[in-house]
């Protein structure tokens, strides 16, 4: 067991920790880890997972995908929610609805992170706006409607988090399956930029897409992998904590394995990377890291500023999360209901 956690957010692969799971975990030590459909049965069962997660030391932060729509692990307990898309077409209420039932879903479970809201904007030509995903094209509405998004998680003490940084609202193909290339004129490219710059002072978390953006001074490495790209996430207000996307994703499929990959998006300077499917590969990964840290020192340096800065957010995360009381399901299911109606569902 490690004193200290290792700047990596891991997905388990069940909906119970093994003994030969716990102690990988055990071994790696992940600042977080997230839960996908395949760790969801019922609401006792993720509970259960959850405590067994938060007994292991150092105490591992426990996120979540759930923006509702097409995106949304919790299906299984509580049923669908709306598509973002679809609650700003609503207006105000229909969004803090909607946050106010993923909030509650994560707090009644034991959950400290929604990776939501997404921010991208909407584009004709992108893929993510045709999902029901994005809020509007307009930068100012996106960032007001994903304000009232994250007042209804903050309500229930559960933290969100900025995506896709720098913006893939305009980006017409699936990342999970190839790297684009984000071409805009400078005028389009700022009003992407202007939303995380407006929201990242209050919702201090920021993910990085895998794209590549010439605009931010890297022509060749997907932004997650960029330290040009980074530096710019890192420099907005509020100097976010910044989490790569999952790489295990295919666009960066070339750039070379997995092991590879996280070290260079942790010496892009990311504060954190998601491995969100490769449990089989996490030891793999962490004696890449020992290896790096034994033969670098500036490497070791930064894997150590990263990880302190990935502990703060645990901890951080895991007292904010016990001081608003736990909702009970049916609770959690009258929010969401409402949700629903809200958005016309």
């Amino acid at each position: 067991m490690r004193a200290e956690s290792l700047p990596l957010v891991v997905g388990v692969p069940g909906p119970q920790l093994d003994r030969e799971t716990l102690a990988v975990l055990e071994r790696v030590s992940p600042a977080g880890v997230i839960l996908f459909a395949r760790n969801v049965e019922s609401t006792e069962q993720v509970r259960d997972l959850v405590r067994e997660l938060e007994a292991i030391e150092p105490r591992p932060f426990v996120a979540v995908d759930l923006e509702g729509g097409v995106v949304n692990r919790l299906a299984g307990l509580w049923g669908e929610l709306p598509a973002p898309s679809l609650a700003a077409l609503a207006g105000r209420r229909a969004v803090r609805a909607l946050g106010d039932a993923s909030g509650a879903a994560c707090r009644a479970l034991g959950l400290h992170l929604d990776l939501a809201p997404v921010v991208d904007l909407e584009h004709p030509a992108g893929l993510i706006g045709r999902q029901g995903r994005t809020l509007s094209h307009d930068p100012e509405r996106v960032a007001s409607l994903a304000r009232v998004f994250n007042e209804g998680l903050a309500s229930w003490c559960v933290a969100g988090c900025l995506k896709h940084f720098p913006g893939l609202g305009a980006v017409p193909v699936d990342t999970h399956e190839k790297l684009p290339v984000l071409e805009l004129d400078p005028a389009e490219f700022d009003r992407h930029l202007a939303v995380f710059a407006d929201l990242s002072a209050d919702i201090p978390i920021v993910m990085i897409g895998h794209v590549v953006v010439p605009a931010l001074g890297d022509l060749e490495r997907p932004a997650s992998l960029s330290r040009s790209v980074v530096d710019h996430a890192l420099s907005l207000p509020g100097t976010p904590v910044v989490l790569s996307d999952d790489l295990e994703m295919g666009a960066l499929s070339e750039w070379g394995d997995l092991p590879d990959r996280v070290l260079a998006a942790l010496r892009a300077r990311n504060h954190g990377v998601l491995v969100c499917s490769a449990f089989d590969r996490l030891e793999e990964i962490v004696e890449a890291i020992a290896r790096a840290t034994a033969d670098e020192s500036n490497f070791a340096a930064r894997v150590a500023d990263m990880s302190a800065r990935l502990g703060t957010l645990r901890r951080d995360l895991c007292q904010g999360s016990a001081a608003v009381p736990a909702p009970d399901d049916e609770t959690v299911a009258q929010l969401w209901e409402r949700a629903r109606k809200a958005a016309s569902l």
